[in-house]
C-alpha cells in the first residue's frame, strides 16, 4: 500500500518530534506536541495532572490484578501516528517496565483528558484512530466543560455507542470480564 504524501510527511515529522523531545529538556509543566500548526509547546494544567492521577488511582482500586498505565505510545503506528493516551490499564502480568509502547490489541480502553490545545483532536480525530485499532472503549474527560463521553463498540473504524454526562456521575467501562466504575465527581475542572 502506498501512503499519501501527507501521511509520509507526518510520519517523518513525528520521528523528528521524538528526536527533539529527547534532545531538549522540557519543564514538567509543558509538553511538546505536533499539531496541524506545527511543533507546539503546550502548558500542562493542574486540572489535567490531578484528573489523570485520580483516574489512575480509581483504575487500580477498581480493577484488582490490573495496573494503571499512562504516558505510552500505542503500536503499531497507523498512517504514521502512534497515539499517546493519558491512561489505560493492563493485567499486571502484561506490564513491561522497560517498555514505553503497548500493542493496541492489549488495551481494553484508553482515556484522554482534554486540554485547550487537544480538544478538537480528542473529540474528532482520536475516536476514529482508536476505533480503527479495535480498542473496545474510549473515554474523553473534558476538564474544560466538566463533562465526560464514553465511546464503545468499535466497528468499521467507528464507535457505535456513545454515552455522555457531567462530572459527578458514575462512568461504567467494560474491561474484560469486569466493569470499571469511575467516580467523575473526583475529576477537576479548569
Amino acid at each position: 500500500m502506498i501512503e499519501s504524501t501527507g501521511a509520509v510527511a507526518m510520519a517523518i515529522a513525528e520521528d523528528w518530534v521524538e528526536f527533539v523531545q529527547d534532545a531538549i529538556h522540557l519543564p514538567k509543566s509543558a509538553r511538546l506536541r505536533l499539531t496541524g500548526n506545527g511543533l507546539t509547546l503546550v502548558p500542562v494544567t493542574q486540572a489535567y495532572v490531578t484528573t489523570v492521577w485520580r483516574i489512575a488511582h480509581q483504575i487500580e482500586a477498581g480493577l484488582p490484578g490490573w495496573v494503571a498505565t499512562g504516558k505510552f505510545s500505542v503500536v503499531p503506528p497507523r498512517e504514521g501516528y502512534k497515539p499517546e493516551p493519558d491512561a489505560s490499564a493492563l493485567p499486571a502480568e502484561q506490564i513491561r517496565p522497560g517498555k514505553s509502547e503497548i500493542d493496541e490489541s492489549l488495551l481494553p480502553f484508553v482515556v484522554e483528558v482534554v486540554s485547550p490545545e487537544s480538544k478538537n483532536r480528542d473529540y474528532s480525530t482520536k475516536p476514529d484512530h482508536h476505533a480503527s485499532r479495535g480498542i473496545p472503549a474510549y473515554l474523553i474527560v473534558d476538564v474544560l466543560a466538566a463533562r465526560w463521553t464514553l465511546l464503545t463498540r468499535p466497528a468499521d473504524g467507528e464507535y457505535q455507542h456513545r454515552e455522555s454526562s457531567v462530572f459527578g456521575d458514575q462512568i461504567e467501562i467494560p474491561v474484560a470480564d469486569q466493569t470499571l466504575t469511575l467516580d467523575s465527581s473526583q475529576f477537576q475542572r479548569i
